[in-house]
């Protein structure tokens, strides 16, 4: 069986019913395509906007992660990585979730093939499409114990590169790239992230942190 698109969106599941077999297939990948780039589609960046990713210190702990047919428990370490990120078929994959920060914004970065590996589908699409040193960077904001997060909307970045708000092109008519410097990019987040990501619409997920329990001798 064909897997699915790394661009793959809920809305694109073929409508009807479909043999239980075929169902649950579906099912899983939506669950893993909409986890991380299946909700509004893909938008790669042509350079990473930091050269080393670190590890944001508001990260590491437990979370329950709340996403489109996902909800699950995510342990993240000190370094910022998890081995229970939800992958293709449910199963838990390793991934690194290193960034950087523009004041209240925060990013993570990751390579095509972190990217690929996230999303848990078969193939190499995400790697093969995407330009040698290009990046996809999934927004975030942190308050009260709680992580938002957004990915970039593709029909919004396509309509800004149209226009000449933004740098970019398509790429194998799937999915934009936004072109520029390092630097360039930087500055396209930090000046006109609302051309890529739409913080009003829903959240691509939700991470809840899980607080340890009270100590028995704590007053």
């Amino acid at each position: 069986m064909t897997p699915p698109d790394p661009c793959f969106r809920a809305a694109d599941r073929p409508a009807g019913p479909a043999p239980i077999g075929r169902r649950r297939w579906w099912t899983n990948a939506v669950i893993a395509a909409a986890t991380l780039a299946g909700l509004g589609g893909c938008v790669a960046f042509e350079h990473s906007p930091v050269e080393s990713p670190t590890c944001d210190p508001d990260l590491p702990g437990t979370w329950n992660l709340k996403a489109q047919g996902v909800a699950k428990t995510l342990r993240i370490d000190a370094r910022c990585h998890t081995e229970d990120w939800p992958g293709l078929h449910e199963q838990p994959t390793a991934l690194d979730l290193t960034g950087f920060s523009l004041g209240r914004d925060r990013y993570i970065v990751l390579s095509p093939a972190d990217a690929q590996r996230a999303i848990g589908a078969q193939g190499e699409s995400l790697v093969k499409a995407a330009p040698p040193g290009s990046v996809f960077v999934i927004l975030y904001r942190v308050e009260n114990g709680r992580a938002s997060a957004w990915l970039p909307d593709s029909q919004r970045v396509l309509a800004a590169i149209a226009t000449g708000e933004l740098n970019g092109r398509k790429l194998d008519e799937k999915f934009p790239l936004v072109q520029g410097s390092a630097q360039a990019i930087r500055d396209t987040l930090s000046q006109r992230g609302a051309l890529l990501y739409n913080t009003e619409a829903n959240k691509a997920m939700v991470l809840e942190r899980v607080l340890a329990p009270a100590s028995k001798d704590s007053p």
